[in-house]
């Protein structure tokens, strides 16, 4: 309950806005897998609750929800910054989280996309084996 108090409380921080203003209900798109299914329903909860009615899009594939974005069809949704860095900006340079923030916020502008304060969640990928095969192999670390 504590980690959904907390998420909904930060849903406000990385919402993707479009710049135009809407009476009709707010169209959410999210994209098709478990973390996005999750800050969907959390989204429209929330958004329910402070009066807002919203239209959730769901299995939306990223290039579609993100063309959907700029032609106004869809208002809001939740996208990494590293997506919008590399795939929608073509920006290879590593960056830190905040650098990335502040250069996808920037670009993205231009599109008439706002982006919100970023939430405080973690999306660290960690590599996982087997721990026989580890042991056996003598995998301890990977190095890159």
């Amino acid at each position: 309950m504590r980690l959904t108090s907390r998420l909904l409380g930060l849903l406000s921080a990385t919402l993707l806005f479009t710049a135009s203003v809407h009476a009709a209900p707010l169209i959410l798109a999210t994209k098709s897998f478990t973390e996005q299914h999750i800050l969907s329903a959390l989204t429209v909860q929330y958004l329910q609750k402070k009066g807002f009615q919203v239209q959730p899009q769901t299995n939306i594939a990223t290039v579609i929800s993100r063309n959907a974005m700029i032609n106004k069809q869809v208002d809001m949704t939740w996208e990494y910054t590293g997506t919008s860095l590399i795939i929608f900006n073509h920006i290879k340079e590593r960056m830190t989280p905040e650098q990335s923030y502040e250069t996808v916020k920037r670009l993205d502008a231009k599109h008439g996309l706002v982006w919100l304060k970023p939430a405080d969640m973690n999306n660290t990928y960690a590599f996982a084996m087997q721990r026989k095969r580890a042991e056996d192999e003598h995998i301890n670390t990977m190095t890159f």
